[in-house]
């Protein structure tokens, strides 16, 4: 596998503050298997404090991802903007978490393609419905709602109809009470 853009370089840095910027656009997210992500424009900058015995890293991440409504699946720019810590050390790699990355002995470098993917996921709400957020900027395809309701819903007499199980289940139930 070649060499990662967003490697880390650290060897032979003084111990001080170093600052490093990266760019991710599509082609980042075209490479990750299964990405939910197709389009973003996502500028990075991080500030690697390198003390004697461990390095800590802030990311700070904002841009835009291309994500689609929830409700409508019409597409929208959804903006990024999060902060997120890393701390390096050398030592035995098994011992790693999620807030400490152990890297072996005598490794001089660092890939942070992998952490940046998660932090960007993880900026991204589960829910995603623009027009509640903001119905001047966004709003949802009526056309695309209509169609969903027209699929979804059955007969009319069939929404009035009452299901004798559930009928029996709430005789039950109240009269516990």
């Amino acid at each position: 596998m070649g060499k990662s853009q967003f490697n880390i370089q650290f060897g032979g840095l003084p111990v001080g503050l170093h600052e490093f910027e990266f760019e991710i656009g599509d082609t980042f997210f075209h490479k990750i298997e299964d990405s939910e992500i197709q389009k973003a424009k996502i500028h990075v900058k991080a500030l690697l404090t390198r003390q004697n015995n461990l390095l800590q890293v802030h990311f700070d991440i904002s841009g835009t991802v291309d994500l689609e409504c929830d409700r409508c699946m019409k597409e929208f720019d959804f903006p990024i903007n999060a902060e997120a810590d890393l701390v390096i050390k050398h030592g035995n790699p098994e011992e790693s978490t999620d807030e400490i990355l152990v890297i072996p002995e005598g490794q001089d470098e660092f890939d942070a393609s992998q952490y940046l993917y998660e932090y960007i996921i993880l900026a991204i709400p589960a829910r995603r419905v623009p027009c509640e957020v903001d119905e001047q900027k966004f709003q949802c395809d009526y056309d695309v709602l209509d169609k969903l309701d027209s699929l979804s819903s059955g007969p009319a007499e069939e929404k009035n109809t009452k299901n004798p199980m559930w009928e029996k289940l709430n005789k039950i139930k109240f009269n516990k009470n």
